[in-house]
């Protein structure tokens, strides 16, 4: 009497096939589940920088400074970092909300495709706008990124 022992060579192909088909079908619903993190993961980044923001202009410190730093519009703020050494009261104090040395650092804490050297902050009246570069919040490619558009207090 014959003792098999394992697995034939077409049981093995078959094993193998079977894998095949459902990492064919698995792959593309992971990097969109993939794309929608990253680009969630931006825009908690947006956010922090926007409550960071409004934080150091309600800071009582900055609003006494006399000259204060605070941008009449916008400014992007990697490649024109604001540095926690800055002799800007507001641009110090956002750094220092953030817990960084100078906001180009913020350029590695991006996740979504697209150019990671470009946040904007535009501060006009009551309202602050963080711009991120990337993937919107459904995970689709943008060219011009996304927004969080809140009134100032």
């Amino acid at each position: 009497m014959k003792n098999n022992k394992g697995f034939s060579l077409v049981e093995l192909i078959i094993v193998i096939a079977i894998m095949a088909i459902l990492v064919g079908v698995m792959a593309p619903q992971l990097i969109k589940y993939i794309e929608k993190a990253n680009a969630s993961a931006d825009a908690q980044l947006a956010d922090t920088v926007h409550s960071a923001v409004i934080d150091a202009a309600l800071d009582p410190e900055v609003a006494t400074a006399s000259t204060t730093g605070i941008p009449s519009g916008g400014v992007n703020i990697i490649s024109s970092p604001w540095t926690a050494n800055s002799t800007l009261p507001f641009q110090k104090a956002v750094c220092e909300i953030l817990g960084v040395a100078s906001t180009a650092d913020l350029s590695s804490s991006l996740k979504s495709n697209g150019p990671k050297n470009n946040i904007s902050v535009t501060i006009s009246g009551n309202n602050v706008t963080v711009l991120l570069p990337g993937t919107d919040s459904r995970g689709s490619k943008s060219a011009s990124g996304y927004e969080i558009r809140v009134p100032k207090p």
